[in-house]
């Protein structure tokens, strides 16, 4: 591995720029991808196509009327329902399922009310709050400066190839996100009574298609034994987004390098995903179209996203436990402490998901909690990646995909 490499591929990332879905950049970061993997001399490389509900923001307007008139700057909360709502706003902390089961043993009724609540995450809790009756969300942002962190009211894997209605992939209430010094008066005036806003969301939902990268080092003696390396390539709304995840593309492109014109025993499928923001749906529609084979061949899925930022945070293994030993022994090979050990069965948060839900071993080695404090925002950018630690982690993770690749037997 090479730490000038892999570091020449974040900062080729970071000058590609933004990489929402069905904008230049986006394209120009899957064209990237390709013709490296066909620099490297991968085999099979191409691209497969999928659908996907494309979101385009127009408008959104986060208003205090009660006690004080006030209008405080918001950015959309993506795919929530396009409308208005007015109402008094309960605010449910970060969210948690335990917050909001300690409001219904209080007799919080959030029927018809606007919950606010602070976090980076509201797709986990937007089911809380539909299943409550809100009328809407109001994110806080916790991230630095006042940065406002572009977020998803949805993450659903389900959602590859929609079908009208299309709104049936919406969070059901408009929403909004703001920042944390809005998020702090909203507070402060809750402190003293009861606080009624007006929010408003607009946004253009259309079928569209995007899609993802693969390339192929072929396995000599159980070919039809797969090993997946994957992470996602596209990036939310605004900024660069090195972090997340420009860095998990250097990692995929690095391991690829090395492994290119080697001769490993089982097949290692290399994939750079589209549409991981919006609901792992890149992943999703691979998983999918594949599945019957991916069941029976894959041997392990390696999932590569958000690594090495300069701020400090626990060096966590999200992995199942069909694979966590063999996780934990290459990251001890490698120098690289492990934190923190988590089941990621409950989660829907990253590209590993959908190859889980098929039994496949996963892994995926970040870091986390806390999370990078420019996460989803405008200075997620180049100076806040650390170029050791990137080194260090692309190598456990390659540890793990040639032990994959190269064992003599494996356990399942």
């Amino acid at each position: 591995m090479s730490s000038v490499e892999a570091f020449k591929f974040v900062k080729d990332m970071a000058g590609i720029g933004n990489r929402w879905l069905d904008t230049e950049g986006e394209s120009r970061g899957r064209e990237y991808i390709l013709q490296k993997f066909k620099q490297f001399g991968l085999e099979e490389v191409h691209t497969e196509e999928f659908a996907y509900l494309h979101y385009q923001p127009k408008r959104c307007r986060l208003e205090i009327i009660r006690p004080v008139r006030e209008i405080l700057d918001c950015q959309p909360l993506e795919y929530s329902e396009n409308g208005e709502a007015r109402g008094e706003v309960v605010y449910a902390g970060g969210g948690t399922v335990a917050e909001f089961k300690r409001l219904d043993r209080l007799g919080v009724d959030l029927r018809g009310k606007i919950v606010a609540v602070t976090s980076f995450a509201p797709f986990l809790i937007t089911p809380h709050c539909e299943r409550r009756g809100a009328a809407g969300m109001i994110v806080i942002s916790d991230a630095p400066k006042n940065y406002i962190r572009r977020l998803t009211a949805k993450l659903d894997p389900e959602a590859v190839d929609p079908r009208p209605p299309l709104d049936k992939y919406l969070a059901r209430f408009p929403g909004v996100i703001t920042s944390e010094g809005a998020g702090e008066l909203l507070l402060t005036l809750l402190s003293a009574g009861k606080v009624v806003v007006r929010i408003r969301h607009e946004a253009q939902y259309t079928r569209k298609t995007t899609s993802n990268v693969i390339g192929v080092v072929r396995g000599k003696v159980e070919p039809m034994k797969k090993v997946i390396v994957g992470g996602h390539y596209d990036s939310q709304l605004a900024g660069p987004l090195v972090w997340d995840n420009g860095t998990g593309v250097a990692a995929v492109l690095e391991m690829a390098r090395v492994l290119s014109g080697k001769h490993p025993l089982r097949t290692v499928v290399f994939i750079a995903f589209s549409a991981e923001e919006i609901g792992l749906l890149g992943a999703s529609a691979y998983a999918r179209q594949h599945a019957e084979d991916l069941a029976k061949n894959a041997v392990g899925m390696i999932n590569l996203d958000a690594l090495s930022s300069v701020f400090p945070a626990e060096n966590t293994l999200w992995v199942t436990r069909n694979i966590e030993a063999l996780s934990r022994a290459k990251a001890r090979e490698a120098g690289w402490r492990v934190d923190s050990v988590v089941d990621p069965s409950s989660f829907v948060f990253s590209d590993y998901y959908p190859f889980m839900v098929l039994g496949i071993p996963s892994t995926w080695i970040w870091e986390y909690p806390p999370i990078h404090p420019y996460y989803h925002t405008e200075k997620d950018v180049l100076e806040f990646i650390d170029s050791k630690k990137l080194l260090k982690v692309i190598e456990v993770n390659a540890r793990i995909a040639f032990h994959l690749a190269y064992a003599p037997r494996l356990r399942r």
